[in-house]
């Protein structure tokens, strides 16, 4: 590839004097030299070019065979060197001054003019064909090689780590900011600098509050560009179709794990969008868009903040496009489940609305008091209970109640919360005592129900302190008629009665029960009370011209219908006289000789004094079938409390 220029080596030193310097004998070499022109080594290892009008050649590139050279200013040619804006060009020249095509080269950063402004450790070319470095016009350009995608710049300089479109690299200095925000491809290190195509693992941890526990953050860069997938606005998500599967991406590029509203600044709880979609967290499945399946997961801040900082996992339901079943009793898989308005999948008594089947809200049975709402339907609300008593009112003409099974189901994979609606009886704890809760479709049951009492759903039980308990059936329009609208309800009854006053009516205060309820809700003309009473297994006291003794050592005496006729604090029995049952009571007052009274019998149907008609029984007026405030004469008291 060297041109020697023997003849006119040897006729200069036949003509020049052996004592001419150095310097001149070049001088001499350089001018006959301009008679042939071709490449000329000075007997070392540097070269030069000689035109053929004599002049040297200077930054230029010259052919020498297939191969070509750069002569610098100086008319040297260069080794190991990167020769920048050539023409618009960049090229590099190896240790044999030789142009290299189609390889990679690294460059320390001492040899490149053109550096970015926060440079690598080493730079990498990649050069064509022609010599050229692949680079930009303008920005960024992207290349493939070897089958695989790099990004080079205006330098033709390859490009790594996190790159954004003008080609600007992420300062690793910059520890305020993560490298993935504002930047929209990914090359690796420098070393490596291979665009990231499809699914990528960061990491390297974030320093945004809301990216900061998660250990690793997934990104998609498209294939056909490169770049990642990111939303076009804060607070938006970009859905993408991957492999099938549906995944979502938030203004940063960074695939959305659980609940959609976690991709907006957590420290903006106003700024929150309505959660309504979950991406899976498994590592399974991470990230994919849950569809018609349960999902197992803690609740974002805006579902339920307390569950969110403590980590406690809720079940929900994914239905269509993603979006969980929310504020709803739904049928799923042949079974009932109820949702709050986050979408909580409840268990336990749940209230709904009777016609839309539209949640309410769930009763907190454990700091409830049982026998408080089976009177006055108050109880505490799971949604809305804290650390005071908050107490909601059930309104039992437009709500329904039902009970959603406790648990775990060991043979369902996956442990799902049982959560389904039960009809017939379940046992429920609440603050004072367990109950039985019994419900139909149509939700709880009120009234009779398999020969047992309930309210609000609530099986009725004896009370206690009494042995039994007094079941207020509504009225009859007669002594003997059937008992017309009105629904059994429940009434507590207290037999300590430390207030009562004693008058013509009330001489025996023993017998004197309370029962909780106005006077007025019970006076009414032209009708007469209708009372039953239940057990303490909750079964109803059935039997008819029956007398029971309660536990303070009183007679209930039930009539026809097995209905209450009268109370009574001696003995009672069952007699037949002239073939007729009648009944009999040992009065426990004292004649003026102080024998006992003889024994009194009851008249059924006639008419006090006072022109009232006891329910069933009449004893003489201070005795003990006594009239009520003139009104009737089941021996209770009704607070006005």
């Amino acid at each position: 590839m060297y041109f020697f220029i023997e003849k006119e080596h040897k006729i200069m030193k036949k003509v020049l004097s052996k004592t001419i310097i150095l310097s001149v004998i070049m001088v001499l070499l350089y001018s006959v030299i301009s008679f042939a022109a071709g490449w000329v080594n000075d007997g070392g290892d540097n070269w030069s070019y000689i035109e053929a009008d004599g002049t040297l050649l200077t930054d230029s590139i010259k052919n020498s065979g297939e191969d070509r050279f750069y002569l610098d200013e100086n008319g040297m040619m260069v080794r190991d060197y990167l020769l920048e804006d050539y023409n618009d060009a960049v090229y590099y020249f190896d240790d044999s001054g030789k142009m290299v095509r189609n390889t990679w080269v690294a460059v320390e950063p001492s040899q490149v003019y053109n550096q970015m402004d926060n440079p690598p450790t080493i730079y990498l070319y990649y050069f064509g064909n022609n010599g050229r470095a692949y680079k930009a016009q303008a920005g960024v350009v992207r290349k493939t090689i070897d089958g695989k995608k790099y990004l080079f710049n205006e330098g033709g300089q390859m490009l790594s780590g996190w790159i954004d479109e003008q080609g600007n690299r992420y300062d690793e200095y910059d520890v305020d900011n993560d490298p993935f925000m504002g930047y929209c491809y990914y090359a690796g290190d420098e070393t490596d600098g291979v665009l990231r195509e499809g699914w990528t693992a960061y990491e390297d941890g974030s320093v945004e509050d809301r990216y900061y526990l998660r250990q690793t953050l997934w990104f998609y860069f498209r294939p056909g560009d490169n770049k990642k997938v990111q939303a076009d606005r804060v607070g938006e998500l970009n859905t993408k179709v991957i492999n099938g599967k549906h995944y979502a991406f938030d203004e940063n590029g960074v695939m959305v794990e659980g609940w959609d509203s976690d991709t907006l600044d957590v420290n903006n709880l106003d700024g929150l969008i309505q959660t309504k979609k979950y991406y899976m967290e498994d590592e399974a499945d991470k990230g994919r868009l849950a569809k018609r399946e349960w999902v197992f997961a803690v609740p974002s801040m805006k579902q339920n903040l307390d569950d969110h900082d403590q980590e406690i996992e809720r079940w929900f339901y994914s239905v269509g496009g993603g979006n969980i079943v929310k504020g709803e009793m739904k049928k799923i898989n042949n079974n009932y489940y109820i949702f709050n308005k986050q979408g909580i999948m409840k268990t336990g008594l749940c209230i709904v609305d009777k016609e839309t089947r539209r949640y309410i809200d769930c009763i907190d049975a454990e700091k409830t008091d049982g026998k408080d709402f089976i009177i006055s339907r108050q109880y505490i609300s799971v949604d809305k209970s804290s650390g005071t008593k908050l107490y909601e009112q059930f309104d039992n003409s437009t709500q329904s109640i039902y009970y959603f099974s406790e648990g775990v189901d060991e043979d369902n994979e996956g442990n799902i919360i049982l959560g389904k609606r039960n009809l017939g009886e379940d046992r429920v704890s609440f603050a004072d005592d367990d109950y039985t809760f019994a419900s139909k479709a149509s939700g709880q049951h009120e009234g009779l129900y398999k020969k047992k009492y309930y309210q609000n759903g609530l099986q009725l039980r004896a009370d206690p302190a009494l042995g039994l308990g007094l079941v207020f059936l509504g009225y009859s329009d007669s002594e003997y008629a059937e008992v017309v609208d009105h629904q059994p309800e429940y009434i507590v009854t207290d037999p300590a009665n430390t207030w009562a006053r004693p008058d013509r009516n009330h001489e025996n205060v023993k017998s004197d029960y309370i029962v909780l309820r106005k006077i007025s809700d019970w006076v009414k003309e032209g009708v007469y009370p209708v009372f039953a009473a239940v057990e303490s297994s909750g079964n109803r006291i059935s039997r008819e011209n029956y007398v029971k003794k309660d536990k303070t050592g009183n007679y209930w005496l039930f009539g026809n219908g097995a209905t209450l006729v009268n109370i009574y604090e001696v003995p009672v029995r069952r007699k037949k006289i002239d073939g007729e049952q009648v009944w009999q009571f040992q009065s426990d007052k004292l004649d003026d000789g102080g024998k006992r009274v003889k024994t009194q019998w009851i008249d059924f149907g006639i008419k006090d004094e006072y022109g009232k008609t006891c329910r069933l029984s009449r004893t003489d007026p201070g005795e003990y079938g006594l009239t009520l405030d003139e009104t009737y004469c089941i021996n209770f008291r009704f607070s006005d409390d």
